[in-house]
């Protein structure tokens, strides 16, 4: 495994506080209580952006939110989710697009995971065209690839990239693709039959808990940062909150027991952020309104500042 150096790279926070498609859906901006300390955190955001900036010589600038508009609400009033998570990707797919386009790095912040949808097909609408492969690893407690009309959509969006959901009139245009072999899971511990038979006929490649157990948390990391290096020219990473331990950290729609420690996590954003072909991340589910002491907020701000390049 080689060892990057850590840059200082340009980072721009987008905000996508679309919370409609998972298990708890809310109109609730999730991404603003992170900006902001409370009574329950000491931290805020936006002031540990100032901080990273101004004494440690950062360039992470707040972009604000993605919120979603009147044809996306409507959408969602007549019970059309397919059509308002496309809606609200075309909202979110440019503002992404354009961080690519300056040279940055985007860190999108949600929402439910749905909302990878627009910012997968944004990093590969820039990379693929300029014959750049590009992996996703996809850090979760669920494998979020269930091609069956049944179910939440925060349960299908690699499904949906992938052209295995062809429901509702939801398609992908097919230079937009994403082919199953460019993913990469970690911490994947429950699993619908219908995923497990899509991961098996495609062979994709899983880091569940379980291979994680076996031959450990570190040489899981540099199997897995060895694969990118060898088959891929870049990587984008969807952290899903509930890939952490459920047992301790429970601000989302869907905890999990027996996922990864806060070391672990921070370790592996750290590591894969710290990677020269490491283009850009989303962090999704976290659900301030569960969060009962702040425990949670304190760790997405910390890992969201891992991935700038800081771990302490």
């Amino acid at each position: 495994m080689t060892t990057a150096k850590p840059e200082r790279k340009p980072f721009d926070i987008i905000g996508a506080p679309f919370n409609q498609l998972g298990f708890v859906p809310t109109d609730n901006n999730t991404v603003q209580p992170l900006r902001e300390p409370d009574e329950r955190c000491w931290l805020g955001l936006t002031e540990w952006i100032a901080v990273r900036n101004q004494r440690w010589g950062g360039d992470i600038r707040d972009m604000g939110d993605v919120l979603p508009d009147a044809r996306v609400r409507q959408h969602l009033h007549d019970g059309k989710k397919e059509q308002a998570l496309a809606a609200y990707c075309q909202l979110l797919h440019p503002q992404v697009l354009a961080t690519y386009q300056q040279g940055r790095v985007p860190i999108i912040l949600g929402g439910d995971h749905s909302i990878t949808v627009g910012t997968l097909q944004a990093t590969l609408d820039y990379f693929q065209p300029r014959n750049e492969s590009v992996a996703v690893v996809w850090i979760d407690a669920h494998a979020d690839c269930n091609d069956s009309p049944a179910s939440n959509l925060h349960g299908k969006p690699l499904a949906m990239l992938m052209g295995e959901y062809c429901y509702n009139g939801w398609q992908v245009a097919s230079d937009s693709l994403l082919k199953p072999e460019s993913v990469y899971y970690v911490g994947v511990r429950d699993l619908m039959p219908n995923e497990a038979a899509l991961l098996e006929r495609h062979g994709i490649t899983n880091y569940n808990m379980e291979y994680i157990d076996r031959h450990g948390f570190r040489q899981m990391l540099s199997t897995l940062v060895e694969q990118l290096e060898i088959h891929y020219d870049r990587f984008f990473v969807s952290f899903d909150y509930d890939s952490l331990d459920g047992a301790i950290y429970r601000a989302c729609a869907t905890p999990n027991v027996g996922g990864l420690t806060a070391r672990e996590a921070l370790t592996l954003v750290h590591t894969l952020a710290a990677h020269p072909k490491f283009v850009g991340m989303d962090l999704v589910e976290y659900l301030p309104e569960k969060d009962d002491n702040g425990v949670s907020k304190e760790l997405m701000i910390k890992l969201i500042d891992a991935v700038w390049g800081f771990r302490m």
